[in-house]
């Protein structure tokens, strides 16, 4: 089955119509499994070494009611915290060790799907602009959203990122292409190690 608009171009972010966006990426696929087994993957970020080539390690830096005595939950939620160490070039044959980019990132919005109702799951975050680093909102802004989906034969995965600010122009121009590249081999990747679990 192929989906309609993969890429999902026609899709906003909750600050960012497509229209207004410098840089619009994104990717879909579908996964012949139950949705709760697909939000589990995608929120349980222990899991992202043995199935994210883009991003194989995170580091969760808050979460919301985290008690002093326990440690960090992996598990993405509304409130959370967490820093991607991305590979840009997760194909790469090269033997030499790829640095991690690290993005330190803040989950706005988290709900699960829900199999009885049909209700989407969605999963949204941005930039954790009150990180160390991390650039000012005026010079990139930028959403990621998730929506796991039931539909006949499985669950339908969307997944897009839209991006403002002057520093946008930059990012397009050297790492466009290598993005959207990126994105696809995320639901891939997520797509396989569902399939294969």
């Amino acid at each position: 089955m192929t989906l309609p608009d993969p890429t999902n171009a026609s899709r906003a972010t909750p600050n960012i119509p497509p229209e207004k966006a410098s840089l619009h990426i994104g990717s879909s696929t579908l996964i012949p499994a139950p949705s709760p087994k697909v939000w589990a993957a995608l929120t349980d970020t222990s899991t992202w070494p043995t199935w994210n080539s883009f991003v194989p390690r995170v580091t969760i830096r808050s979460q919301p009611n985290a008690s002093s005595q326990s440690p960090l939950s992996p598990i993405l939620q509304q409130g959370t915290k967490f820093t991607f160490h991305v590979r840009m070039d997760p194909t790469s044959t090269s033997e030499k060790p790829q640095p991690a980019t690290d993005v330190h990132l803040l989950i706005t919005e988290c709900t699960a799907p829900d199999s009885e109702t049909g209700a989407v799951g969605r999963i949204v975050w941005t930039g954790d602009y009150e990180a160390p680093g991390t650039m000012s909102r005026s010079l990139l802004l930028a959403e990621r959203v998730h929506e796991i989906r039931d539909v006949e034969g499985g669950t339908e995965v969307r997944n897009w990122e839209a991006q403002v600010g002057w520093v946008v122009f930059v990012v397009r121009m050297m790492y466009g292409v290598r993005l959207q590249a990126n994105f696809e081999l995320w639901v891939d990747d997520l797509r396989r190690f569902v399939e294969g679990s």
